[in-house]
């Protein structure tokens, strides 16, 4: 991807985030900024105000930086595990709604006197991970529904832990629909993106070093594999052949019984 459109992946994730934390706590924060507008104190609500679409910011760019750890993550596993990759994040799945549900919003329900009040949190990430990962992986040619799930269950619990930690529950309501929200917009559209990159390249007859990386990794990529169907069709060869001959010796010991 040039960065063009890096640039304004980053950008329109960052406003994404702002408008959706601003909006969010105009409403659940009325009584600490909003209610400055309506009495006309427009210096306290501006302060306000400010404050908040600077923290969505802050949230946009934390989400982004746990995007980009998932970008480094979610290759280094098909590395390690193969096959096994999707059991291992199906696990950490199952860890992260345990921890959610059990560890993070029944601990911070207890502190503040009612459990019941938090269960939602959970129950609205769970809901979202599990919609907005059957929308990805219906739009996706692959199979992609347990690794998007991962991303936005498992990753996105790990980007609400510093929020949920604190003692004021109103980080809590500020960050949890932003992170879900730019999570989703992330994993849905960093393809188009990608796409929208390469048809530019090619309109500009533009080449560059990451265009020509790409090309040698699929030329060394076609080589294991014909390299590899090659080594099993030996080995297939040479089983065959030992398979005969040992067949061949087993008719020769039957005849020499015989006479």
């Amino acid at each position: 991807m040039t960065s063009k459109y890096l640039v304004k992946f980053y950008f329109v994730t960052l406003m994404i985030g702002a408008v959706i934390t601003t909006a969010i706590s105009l409403v659940t924060e009325y009584d600490t900024v909003t209610k400055y507008l309506f009495q006309g104190q427009f210096g306290d609500f501006f302060a306000g105000f400010v404050f908040l679409v600077g923290y969505g910011l802050l949230i946009a760019t934390v989400s982004q930086v746990v995007f980009y750890i998932y970008l480094f993550i979610h290759p280094l596993g098909m590395g390690i595990f193969r096959k096994a990759w999707p059991y291992v994040q199906l696990l950490l799945i199952m860890y992260a709604v345990f921890d959610l549900f059990y560890l993070r919003f029944r601990q911070v329900g207890i502190d503040h006197g009612s459990t019941w009040s938090f269960i939602w949190i959970p129950i609205i990430i769970v809901l979202a991970g599990v919609g907005f990962a059957y929308y990805k992986n219906k739009i996706t040619a692959a199979n992609v529904f347990i690794s998007s799930l991962f991303f936005m269950i498992f990753m996105t619990s790990l980007t609400l832990i510093p929020f949920i930690s604190v003692e004021d529950t109103s980080w809590i309501y500020r960050s949890v629909f932003t992170v879900i929200l730019t999570n989703a917009y992330q994993l849905i559209r960093l393809p188009k993106y990608i796409e929208d990159s390469k048809k530019e390249k090619e309109q500009r007859g533009r080449v560059t070093r990451s265009d020509i990386n790409d090309q040698k990794r699929a030329e060394f990529k076609k080589e294991a594999e014909e390299k590899r169907a090659k080594e099993e069709s030996q080995i297939k060869a040479r089983e065959k052949m030992g398979y005969k001959n040992k067949t061949r010796q087993a008719v020769k010991q039957d005849k020499n019984k015989k006479n």
